[in-house]
């Protein structure tokens, strides 16, 4: 077989190509960018089988290489000429969520998508599991899916992240139990519009039958889009209504049982609550027993990133938000502080309306700074009276400690990508952190 990979990258194509010269493929890598960063990896591998086309992503690619199968990298748009050109012909093109599957139909799948939440209950899923068996957990969440291609042999069950580029890269993939967490603006600058995204993460239902499971938010605006047309069997969860799993009274139910009270979990955010109960119905429907997912509920403590306590300083809390990269996972975690916020917001724009949470700004905010790209947008779209503009994350830290008094929150939530000023959101978050140590001396 000959295998085209389209982006060469270290979490994705690189663990991919592994396995297929382990397979005795033939595997040529192809992307815009020939940089040394890319050339080591080739190096690595050393692979008589094994071509590069670093620098190259034209059409004319297919006739030099005739690929059996073409696969994008889930960074790449599916809408570029070359990948364009390949499903013209007739050549399958697929991602290595497919490819591992087709590897490896025996293994039980979890699967989680959303435009927020994905990562903390994907983790959150895995920690229930793992607690009573053996499970794998991979995906969009940081671990390439093949470096779980030795595991598989003995573990049959893995837990996946999932993003809406992952998704359109599957053909015949079938989660057992797919859990589709909520949808709100994202990623418009790589979809015309917000119905084009929806479709994409709701391929995650696309091969479940009615043996297979399908855990939705009862509150989401979206439901009965989401729902309508999905074979398998549906459970819901809830803040608000009647559910499957719901929270009221202070503590999250399954049916009448009691699973555990608000106050007991480590977990801070209303968002939160929304991920436990999501996670919780998965390890349900995977045969964990209550008690254990009880007893696991109350020591998770959460992800870096993901509304994480800094410290507390002369009576101001400090969190760190910076895996907050839209609007709606910024509304999230103004909603969870009853206490004024001093809000660091800002970063790369992805086409988003941020005039969305605007309302919840003026009634949750004390002080508003912004900084990157978007500080102009956003400043116009809120036009909040105590704003103030940065230049760097730094001086954004400095600002905040000057305006916030003992009782208030320092909340760093962006609402935007980090691609402006920092390499990934982990790397913005990690010098958040760093500046606001340093500020306390």
């Amino acid at each position: 077989m000959r295998y085209l990979l389209i982006g060469w990258t270290r979490r994705t194509s690189f663990e991919t190509a592994k396995v297929l010269l382990a397979r005795e493929a033939e595997v040529y890598v192809s992307d815009t960018v020939d940089n040394e960063e890319k050339q080591a990896l080739l190096r690595e591998l050393n692979h008589p089988r094994l071509f590069s086309l670093l620098g190259r992503q034209s059409k004319d690619i297919l006739d030099e290489v005739q690929p059996d199968v073409v696969m994008p990298s889930p960074g790449v748009p599916l809408t570029i000429p070359l990948i364009e050109e390949a499903k013209k012909r007739g050549i399958p093109v697929f991602g290595d969520i497919e490819l591992f599957y087709r590897f490896h139909p025996e293994v039980y799948y979890y699967a989680i998508t959303g435009t927020d939440g994905k990562t903390t209950t994907t983790t959150l899923s895995h920690a229930l599991i793992s607690a009573y068996k053996p499970a794998l957990v991979g995906g969009n969440i940081g671990t390439a899916i093949f470096e779980h291609e030795a595991a598989v042999a003995s573990v049959k069950e893995m837990v996946l992240e999932l993003s809406s580029f992952q998704l359109e890269e599957i053909v015949n993939f079938r989660p057992r139990i797919a859990a589709f967490l909520n949808l709100a603006e994202d990623h418009l600058d790589r979809y015309p519009d917000l119905d084009a995204y929806f479709e994409a993460k709701k391929r995650i239902f696309l091969n479940q039958t009615p043996d297979d499971v399908a855990i939705v938010n009862a509150d989401s605006p979206y439901f009965e889009q989401v729902t309508a047309g999905v074979k398998s069997r549906i459970l819901t969860f809830s803040r608000k209504s009647r559910a499957d799993m719901m929270f009221y009274d202070g503590g999250i139910y399954y049916g009448e049982k009691l699973l555990v009270k608000q106050e007991e979990l480590k977990l801070k955010g209303v968002h939160n609550i929304e991920n436990v109960m999501a996670a919780s119905l998965v390890a349900l429907m995977a045969g964990v027993p209550m008690e254990v997912i009880q007893n696991t509920l109350r020591e998770f403590r959460g992800l870096e990133h993901r509304l994480e306590l800094v410290g507390s300083y002369n009576g101001v809390e400090v969190y760190n938000d910076s895996k907050a990269t839209t609007v709606n996972a910024l509304e999230k975690a103004l909603e969870s502080f009853d206490v004024p916020v001093i809000l660091i917001a800002g970063g790369l724009d992805k086409g988003l309306d941020f005039t969305l949470v605007k309302g919840l700004v003026y009634k949750k905010v004390k002080t508003v700074i912004l900084l990157g790209q978007a500080a102009e947008k956003i400043d116009s779209a809120w036009q909040f009276p105590h704003t103030t503009k940065v230049p760097s994350l730094e001086v954004a830290v400095e600002t905040a400690f000057s305006h916030a008094k003992p009782g208030e929150v320092i909340l760093f939530s962006p609402g935007c990508a980090s691609f402006d000023m920092f390499k990934n959101y982990e790397e913005r978050g990690r010098a958040f952190k760093a500046f606001v140590q340093k500020r306390q001396g």
